[in-house]
């Protein structure tokens, strides 16, 4: 499979996406939810009450911490505009499609990096490590 020459991003394509990065961020709602999450039940609440409760503020504190990081992912790509960078495979340096970007904005890797580095995570049991999330995955604790 030879590699597809992909040119630089227009400068409409690329206003286009920084505006739907701008539209993204502005869109999220779970960011500022902290405040409506209740560590405290009024008195004579019982056990199906607090299970209830615990429960919605689990919800609410996943919500927002994916809201969170994906925050992070749209002022990394922002910033990258300011730099002349947005649109760059972290990986090989050559640009993304304009439709990757326009799927997922916040794009760091060419379909063809992210899709070796997806198949390096999968065949590597021990010590996966994501390149989304900059994380290793310790999956031996699993095997006891």
């Amino acid at each position: 499979m030879a590699a597809e020459k992909v040119r630089a991003l227009s400068k409409k394509q690329l206003e286009t996406l920084r505006q739907k990065l701008l539209a993204e961020k502005h869109s999220l709602v779970f960011a500022e939810l902290t405040d409506n999450i209740s560590l405290s039940l009024p008195e004579g609440s019982d056990e199906v009450e607090q299970s209830i409760t615990d429960y919605q503020n689990s919800h609410l504190l996943r919500f927002r911490n994916r809201e969170v990081f994906y925050t992070k992912k749209i002022e990394g790509a922002l910033k990258k505009f300011e730099v002349n960078e947005y649109g760059m495979c972290n990986e090989c340096g050559s640009w993304i499609k304009f439709e990757r970007l326009l799927a997922r904005p916040t794009a760091e890797m060419c379909i063809q990096c992210k899709e070796e580095a997806e198949r390096e995570e999968s065949s590597s049991f021990f010590g996966r490590q994501s390149k989304s999330l900059g994380k290793t995955v310790d999956l031996t604790g699993m095997l006891a």
